[in-house]
């Protein structure tokens, strides 16, 4: 874990946190901490790098958590410096990977010169096909009314313990 500064309120909303990231270790350290946490090349307790409860995080919980908070962080603090390190995690094998990318790509209007976004609609997880068609710019409604419906009628995609 790294020596810097602890969060005062480490229960903060995930955007204010990274706020004061950027205030304290500058933006363009926290977008690359970002970046490389997504990239999987940095730890939730690399001490090369702040706390990972700057991104609302906690040490130890399983490796695509990191992955996931540093999208998470770029969504708040981007748009990122290597766009392509968000655009390679859409095909990262956990959905909250690529859930969150697609939420980063939408906010700071990244291009997707390679079609991946719409590879995604047909994701084995519905939220991953739900924020593939918003990031599209489609609603679930507007493209097909009975998925939309069969969508509704679950209240939320059931996620094993792993997942959690």
């Amino acid at each position: 874990m790294s020596s810097a500064p602890y969060p005062a309120t480490p229960h903060a909303l995930p955007k204010d946190l990274a706020a004061t990231a950027v205030d304290l270790f500058g933006r363009g350290r926290v977008v690359s901490w970002c970046e490389e946490l997504l990239a999987g090349r940095a730890a939730d307790d690399d001490a090369e790098w702040p706390d990972i409860a700057w991104l609302g995080g906690t040490v130890g919980w399983v490796d695509y958590w990191a992955r996931t908070w540093g999208a998470r962080g770029l969504l708040h603090v981007g748009p990122p410096d290597r766009p392509a390190i968000v655009l390679a995690a859409l095909e990262d094998p956990a959905w909250r990977v690529r859930e969150m990318s697609l939420k980063v790509i939408r906010r700071h209007g990244l291009d997707d010169p390679h079609g991946r976004i719409a590879r995604l609609v047909d994701d084995p997880s519905e939220r991953v096909r739900v924020q593939a068609w918003t990031t599209l710019g489609c609603t679930p409604d507007a493209r097909d009314a009975a998925w939309a419906a069969g969508f509704r009628s679950r209240s939320q995609e059931r996620v094993g313990a792993r997942e959690r």
